[in-house]
């Protein structure tokens, strides 16, 4: 202690230890702290146990500008497919290597790419390097492919499905004097190409629609609408049909068994389709009918024409009126180009005066019904382009135009109730549409949504 420090010193001493000790601790007290702090930093290290979220330092918020300037900017070029184009042309006029094209086509296992078709259009999408990555082809109003690079570097594949909605559409057409062909009458109702032809394509076994029409003719259609956003996008199956033909009814009913067989029946369950089509080409009109004592307009002298000649545009398809196989393919000086097709053991057609045989077509080639087997011309005997048919039953040779054709299968026994139920609603609809046209009101034609 102190006084005893100044028993044993002289009291200079003394004093001066004082002075020393008081000026410590003024130092002490007035050293500015932080650089206390660092002495004892430098000097201790004491570990703390800090829970890990403490461990992230708190993001800083970006200035908007900055923010928006990191988000890649794309531009997309649109290409529209031309007749005769392929991916690889394509890619190459856009300036895309083919080792690109290689990695998209792989990404979208090829199967929609390789259906372009003329007049679509490929989207293509380029960073602001002009770097490419990646494409789009919208394949109808609800589809769309795309395939876009991600960020490991690697094309990815998708469809895009807009949401859509169905609803039967009905519509009502009447052949008259002015629209005296199912095609002008409807277009009157504003039905679509496709609609006109599907339509025509389910009676045409019972119905030559270049011959049979009438003046007064009536038909209705139930078909899909298919919508997006309440707009009308695209056209489905269509789901029922009614023609009024010189007087006869016929009803056509789409039906899909529990099985997934989709066909289309009359109201008993009996298919529409039979095995032979009644004109196995699109015609502008009947120039010579079957008669076995025609005068020949070439040879002057009565010779039997045994078929129907249909006048036709050179090149027009000529289809096989039923599934068979190819039992001569060949020409001659009468029959010029003609293919003679076998059905089966008792049925016979022969398609004569043709301008060339379809691809693939020769003896012994297998055909089904509808497929393109030659092109119309005026090789032969002919005064000028037109199809002559001969349809042969057991070698005999029938009127193509009267004889009765052979039915496809029904509906299987085990589906006829549920057939029946199936059909009911359409049959109320179609039921109650033909009741109005019947009535006194006048018109030609109407369509009308459900």
């Amino acid at each position: 202690s102190l006084p005893a420090m100044s028993k044993r010193l002289p009291v200079f001493h003394a004093r001066t230890i004082a002075v020393l000790m008081v000026l410590g601790l003024v130092i002490h007290l007035f050293w500015p702290a932080h650089e206390r702090e660092n002495e004892r930093s430098a000097s201790t290290a004491i570990p703390l146990e800090l829970p890990p979220h403490a461990m992230k330092r708190p993001e800083q918020s970006k200035p908007k500008a900055e923010a928006d300037s990191k988000t890649p900017a794309f531009t997309w070029r649109k290409a529209v497919v031309n007749s005769g184009d392929n991916l690889s042309n394509i890619f190459q006029r856009m300036g895309i290597p083919a080792s690109v094209l290689f990695r998209v086509t792989k990404a979208a296992n090829d199967s929609d790419l390789k259906r372009i078709a003329p007049g679509e259009t490929l989207e293509f999408r380029f960073s602001e390097s002009g770097q490419f990555s990646g494409l789009r082809l919208k394949r109808d109003a609800l589809t769309t492919t795309e395939i876009l690079l991600n960020d490991e570097g690697q094309f990815t594949a998708s469809t895009i499905q807009t949401p859509s909605k169905i609803r039967p559409i009905v519509k009502v057409g009447q052949i008259t004097k002015n629209r005296s062909s199912l095609y002008l009458a409807g277009q009157a109702i504003e039905m679509s190409d496709k609609l006109i032809m599907e339509l025509a394509s389910l009676f045409q076994w019972d119905i030559s629609f270049a011959l049979d029409l009438r003046q007064g003719d009536q038909f209705f259609v139930v078909y899909e609408g298919i919508y997006a956003n309440d707009t009308l996008v695209q056209e489905g199956n269509i789901l029922a049909a009614h023609f009024s033909n010189m007087g006869q009814q016929y009803e056509a009913y789409r039906y899909t068994d529990p099985g997934g067989k989709v066909g289309y029946f009359d109201a008993d369950g009996i298919s529409l389709r039979k095995a032979f089509i009644r004109d196995p080409v699109h015609f502008s009109h009947v120039s010579s009918r079957f008669n076995l004592n025609r005068m020949h307009p070439i040879h002057k002298r009565k010779m039997p024409h045994r078929g129907i000649d249909y006048a036709a545009a050179r090149g027009t398809p000529v289809q096989a009126a039923g599934d068979g196989k190819v039992i001569s393919a060949t020409r001659n000086e009468a029959s010029g180009k003609f293919i003679v097709l076998q059905h089966g053991e008792r049925y016979t057609t022969k398609y004569l005066h043709l301008s060339k045989f379809a691809k693939n077509i020769k003896r012994g080639t297998t055909v089904k019904q509808g497929q393109v087997i030659g092109f119309v011309g005026s090789t032969g005997w002919a005064t000028g382009p037109h199809l002559h048919y001969e349809f042969l039953v057991a070698g005999i040779h029938h009127n193509p135009r009267t004889v009765k054709l052979p039915d496809a299968a029904p509906v299987a026994p085990i589906y006829k109730d549920d057939f029946q139920a199936h059909i009911a609603v359409l049959q109320s609809q179609l039921q109650f549409h033909i009741a109005k046209a019947q009535a006194p009101s006048p018109g030609e034609g109407a369509a009308q949504s459900i």
